[in-house]
């Protein structure tokens, strides 16, 4: 049965999407908009890397090594595709001018590198660019046109190696000549660099014979009148197009573009008689077309405005290495326009007018059949998988599979353009397939791009007719350097939304929240067995809490390295506190959703969405038989509400032998910009100050001023913790209280020098600013945090009971039992004071010790060192003003020093409606971990 598919993500742009093509291997997704830019998303977290601007017209300087921009135009990115080895994109569009991109990494830092190569152009005018197709097998772009004209450059790839080869020939011989004293020292130099010099400087003929600098326009054209060779321009980097995230460019060398022009006999005029809307190719072979020793072949199908699709041969002869196109005359019509094609061998799929598809048999030419979408208009985009067929018209995604049919609406406005794409997980150890996930991946004309998991659709259904005549599927090795361990992003989101799914809240008796409790817990000892743990271990907490979740993942050393093993333990919970009020949510908020590179959930950041990070991260190296230390997972179900019982569980001694780390990731940067490491927290005394009455509750006018009333005893006694000037009360309250030292107050000034407080009120910088870290993370506070009376809560009601809810900040040094009955002392003797018949009642609702780690230890500098490898930057060491109550615990019980990695940034509204965590954060923390834990 068909079923929606799950939306995965969905990104936003200002402008509408026209044009989408996947790299799967290098897991990337290029958009095309319709104001000139090229959209890169990262397809594993999930981020917009890059956004690539076509360029502007504002420059009209010709110098070929400065910055020309005479083929810097505005316009709509129409159409896309790439080579099969995904080093290569080609765009084109409203410009009449084809754009070829240089896809690669950069070997010194693993950056992403995309470099604007070549480009090309039409000596006659030929309107709108709107289908682009690149032929591996005879390196051949071929793309159709407004003028119904359709065009071809053969050797493309060669002709740009030509182009290189020129102008490194030139910039070696000017350099020669520059080095020179004078030029009768090497007149053989000079002579050779000006026999080369046409290479590299064009003449304003060529530069005139661009589309948008000839004064003929679209129908209006001269015809051909160009030299049938093409003309190559090398020209300097700052010429390309520009890029609105400034490219990391590893070599920072000159590189060339050519300016290519198609030759005159490579276009064929009138290949339709209207718009050439889609070009797809059909492999040779599975047309039964003959393959010789003199020549390679292809077969192209184009279709057009006038309802025809046509059949093309594209022959290269192998040893002059000339192409040529030729119609075969085997066209289909169609009798309507065919705005899409899809082929899935023998079968060709054709998107046309009023919802209508019609599926060709390619063997025979016969029309087999007919389907037709509830939405009556153009069917945009299609695609086809395992027979499943997968239709865009103008507000509606139509699948059909054999007689069933699912559609619905995305919310994209008007539907322009989509693609299907498989991403494997393999192990990079030998090669294997470890997962499979497709994807349906949709442009809308409200500038949005959303990304639909459609692997389920595939679980159940028969083998797909395509399938009995290919069942071989090409791979091809790219140069993704980027990763040490293999992470499966798409695998550690599905175990994070069934998570999410979960309502853990942990304050809660109800019985939902204690089911979802053990379930949850239930669900992560699944996914721990599944992904390679064992010793995994439900542990019992009293009264009615959440389990303990307990889990090992061995390592994988040999024998003899055994003695050099560490065992490392990571804490996270499962728990998370209410999400209050839904209405304030943008989502569900115990839906995981997926847009704009961020997930949002309650428990997303805290601390579900970590805790899955630490969980792959591990699982990640044991499956490819890496991992190198003992892991532990001890994972509570009570964290919001002070961990009651898990001192118990930790003591019980069954942690044999001794932990050397514990890790832990309950924390954020302190912005969203740069990545931090936490080494302290404060503690925290949570306390309710009740005082009631023996007297029923009074009415203002009736009883008012006839017995002491409860509020004003309250007000009285919370009024005294702190006196006029802003000093604690309490006593001997910080007389052991630890100061930042010297080193510290460096690290401070740091955070204030580095990280961006804009967004935290406080902005300025100087001595104010690291007062301000002092007083948030090394100074105790106090807080008065609620106020209630009971009774019906009307202006004229006096309560017989007043609480008052107080939350103390403690820091090192401060003992927090010492605090604790420092404070109900305190508290009894100024209720004593007033000698009042009413009661005192002080209840400690939870409590955490303060922490303070050692950033100059093994473990922090070696967390350090990966931060900054996979950031770029050197991480903040940083502390906060919040609290953990295990932490210190945990330190005790094992008898072992506590690392805290922060995941998120400060804008993850932890605890807040709308809790978030970027997808690129959270992925690299699990590459952090996987090289931090095979490193201690």
């Amino acid at each position: 049965m068909l079923e929606i598919p799950e939306l995965v993500h969905k990104w936003n742009h200002t402008h509408s999407i026209l044009s989408i093509c996947v790299f799967p291997n290098k897991n990337l997704l290029f958009a095309g908009t319709q104001d000139s830019k090229i959209l890169v998303v990262d397809k594993k977290s999930y981020d917009i890397i890059k956004t690539i601007q076509l360029g502007n017209t504002t420059s009209s300087t010709i110098d070929p090594l400065s910055s020309i921009s005479y083929i810097n135009t505005r316009s709509s990115v129409l159409c896309l595709d790439k080579s099969l080895d995904e080093k290569y994109l080609f765009s084109a569009g409203a410009d009449s001018l084809v754009r070829v991109w240089s896809i690669d990494y950069c070997k010194k830092d693993h950056s992403l590198q995309i470099k604007e190569i070549a480009t090309v152009y039409s000596i006659t005018d030929i309107g709108d660019i709107f289908s682009i197709k690149y032929l591996d097998s005879v390196q051949t772009l071929v793309f159709g046109c407004q003028d119904a004209s359709l065009l071809y450059l053969d050797n493309i790839i060669d002709r740009i190696h030509d182009c290189t080869a020129s102008f490194n020939t030139n910039v070696n011989l000017n350099n020669d000549i520059n080095n020179s004293h004078t030029s009768n020292d090497h007149p053989n130099i000079l002579q050779n660099a000006e026999s080369t010099s046409n290479i590299i400087t064009p003449s304003q003929n060529n530069i005139d014979r661009l589309p948008h600098r000839r004064y003929d326009k679209f129908f209006n054209s001269k015809g051909p009148t160009s030299p049938t060779s093409y003309t190559p321009l090398s020209v300097s980097p700052d010429y390309l197009s520009r890029e609105v995230s400034t490219l990391n460019i590893c070599d920072t060398k000159h590189y060339p573009h050519a300016i290519l022009e198609i030759p005159a006999e490579n276009i064929i005029r009138y290949a339709h008689n209207g718009f050439i809307y889609s070009i797809v190719g059909a492999t040779s072979i599975h047309t039964g077309l003959n393959q010789n020793n003199d020549s390679i072949l292809e077969l192209i199908i184009t279709s057009s405005g006038d309802g025809i699709s046509s059949v093309w041969k594209v022959s290269k002869n192998k040893k002059s290495g000339k192409v040529v196109i030729e119609s075969e005359q085997e066209n289909m019509n169609n009798e309507e326009t065919v705005f899409s094609q899809a082929i899935e061998y023998p079968f060709l799929y054709c998107g046309l007018s009023e919802g209508k598809i019609n599926i060709w048999d390619l063997n025979t030419g016969q029309l087999v059949s007919e389907l037709k979408t509830p939405d009556m208009s153009d069917i945009i985009s299609i695609s086809v998988h395992d027979d499943c067929v997968f239709a865009i018209n103008e507000e509606s995604i139509n699948i059909f599979y054999h007689d069933q049919l699912v559609h619905w609406n995305p919310n994209q406005g008007k539907l322009l353009g989509s693609e299907i794409f498989i991403c494997d997980m393999a192990n990079d150890k030998n090669n294997s397939i470890l997962n499979s996930y497709s994807y349906l991946s949709v442009g809308g004309n409200d500038g949005s791009l959303t990304l639909w998991n459609i692997s389920s659709l595939f679980q159940n259904l028969q083998p797909s007719l395509a399938s009995r005549f290919v069942n071989k599927r090409m791979k091809y090795e790219t140069n993704d350097s980027s990763t040490e361990t293999n992470i499966d992003t798409e695998e550690m989101i599905l175990s994070l939304r069934k998570l999410i799914s979960f309502k853990t809240i942990s304050q809660e008796t109800a019985t939902e929240c204690r089911i979802s409790l053990a379930r949850c817990a239930i669900f992560l000892v699944e996914l721990l067995k599944k992904l390679g743990a064992d010793d995994v271990q439900l542990l019992p907490v009293d009264g009615h809490h959440g389990p303990v979740v307990l889990a090992h993942f061995h390592n994988q050393r040999g024998r003899e390295e055994q003695n050099s093993v560490k065992r490392i333990l990571w804490y996270g919970h499962y728990d998370v506190i209410s999400a209050g009020d839904s209405e304030k949510w943008d989502t569900d908020p115990f839906t995981l959703t997926c847009e704009n590179g961020y997930m949002k959930g309650r428990g997303v950041s805290d601390n579900k969405g970590p805790l899955i990070s630490a969980i792959y991260s591990v699982a990640s190296l044991y499956q490819q038989n890496k991992l190198k230390n003992d892991i532990i997972f001890l994972i509570e179900g009570s964290e919001e509400i002070g961990s009651p019982g898990f001192e118990r569980i930790c003591s019980a001694r069954i942690f044999n032998p001794k932990i050397d780390w514990i890790f832990l990731s309950n924390s954020s940067w302190v912005d969203e910009e740069h990545p931090c490491i936490n080494y302290g927290l404060r503690g925290v005394i949570n306390a309710e100050i009740t005082i009631t009455s023996d007297k029923s509750n009074g009415h203002s006018g009736i009883n008012g001023g006839l017995y002491q009333e409860v509020t004003f005893d309250l007000m009285h006694i919370i009024s005294k913790l702190q006196d006029d000037e802003g000093r604690i009360s309490i006593p001997d309250f910080e007389k052991t209280m630890k100061t930042p030292d010297k080193k510290e107050l460096e690290r401070f000034a740091k955070v204030i020098n580095v990280a961006n407080f804009s967004k935290t009120g406080c902005c300025k910088k100087g001595d104010y600013c690291v007062n301000f870290l002092i007083k948030n993370w090394a100074k105790p506070s106090i807080s008065v945090t609620s106020l209630k009376v009971n009774g019906p809560g009307n202006i004229t009601v006096i309560p017989n009971s007043a609480s008052a809810g107080v939350s103390i900040r403690l820091v090192p040094g401060q003992d927090v039992r010492s605090v604790k009955e420092n404070l109900k002392e305190f508290l009894i003797r100024e209720f004593a004071q007033l000698n009042s018949p009413n009661h005192l009642q002080i209840d400690v609702v939870n409590e955490a010790e303060p922490w303070l780690g050692d950033p100059s230890n093994h473990a922090y500098q070696i967390l350090e060192r990966e931060v900054t490898k996979a950031w770029g930057m050197e991480p903040l060491f940083v502390r906060e003003g919040g609290s953990i109550p295990s932490i210190r615990m945990l330190e005790r019980s094992f008898n072992a020093p506590a690392i805290q990695i922060p995941c998120g940034q400060s804008t993850d509204n932890a605890h807040l409606d709308n809790e978030n965590l970027r997808i690129k954060n959270w992925t690299k923390m699990t590459q952090i971990l996987s090289n931090v834990f095979n490193n201690l």
